[in-house]
């Protein structure tokens, strides 16, 4: 298997531009069991096991200054973390994914793509569409009158996919099965100015 390129985003930078105040102050995220890249167990509910393991990394709560610990909410602004462009918008469990492709490729041939999941497309949102580096794509989907068991939280993930992907292959579970698909811990990714 030949090597990946390191990817780094200004996905934090980005994030904490576009969360101003509610981020403002912002150390670090903080990270229970189960949140992290291929993690084999849930952090709420039962906090039993996953059927398979984390395709990416959850982020819900976060230090700030004077050591005070928020949660992101159904307010928090989700930037692209890459140029790209919208391949696929659809249902997931708690709001709607959205993935994105990026002109970058590993020595494979493989294309990265970006999905953030848990979210509230912004208004006019479209696959097709183009996106800038920073731009918002969505909001964390909240659940207002909705009973769950699961915090409010944004899930990210990457991963370099086979250049020529159908868009209705890109789902939860064939992002985790699929053996042309290579999975990247998100963490460096995003981490990278911190």
């Amino acid at each position: 298997m030949s090597p990946s390129p390191e990817i780094h985003s200004q996905f934090m930078e980005f994030m904490l531009a576009h969360n101003r105040p509610r981020m403002d102050g912002f150390k670090t995220w903080v990270f229970h069991p189960g949140m992290l890249f291929q993690a084999l167990g849930k952090w709420w509910g039962d906090q039993g096991p996953r059927a398979v393991p984390h395709e990416g990394l959850d982020l819900y709560s976060f230090e700030a200054a004077l050591g005070r610990v928020k949660t992101v909410d159904h307010q928090t602004q989700i930037p692209a973390a890459f140029a790209g462009q919208v391949v696929k918008i659809h249902r997931d469990f708690l709001g709607q994914s959205i993935y994105i492709s990026h002109a970058m490729y590993a020595d494979d041939g493989r294309q990265l793509l970006s999905a953030v999941g848990h979210t509230v497309p912004r208004e006019g949102l479209q696959t097709g569409q183009p996106v800038a580096a920073g731009e918002i794509i969505a909001a964390v989907a909240g659940f207002p009158g909705q009973k769950s068991n699961l915090p409010v939280h944004l899930h990210l993930t990457f991963a370099w996919v086979p250049k020529d992907v159908r868009a209705d292959q890109l789902t939860w579970k064939n992002l985790g099965h699929d053996p042309g698909v290579r999975l990247i811990d998100p963490l460096p990714v995003i981490s990278s100015f911190l």
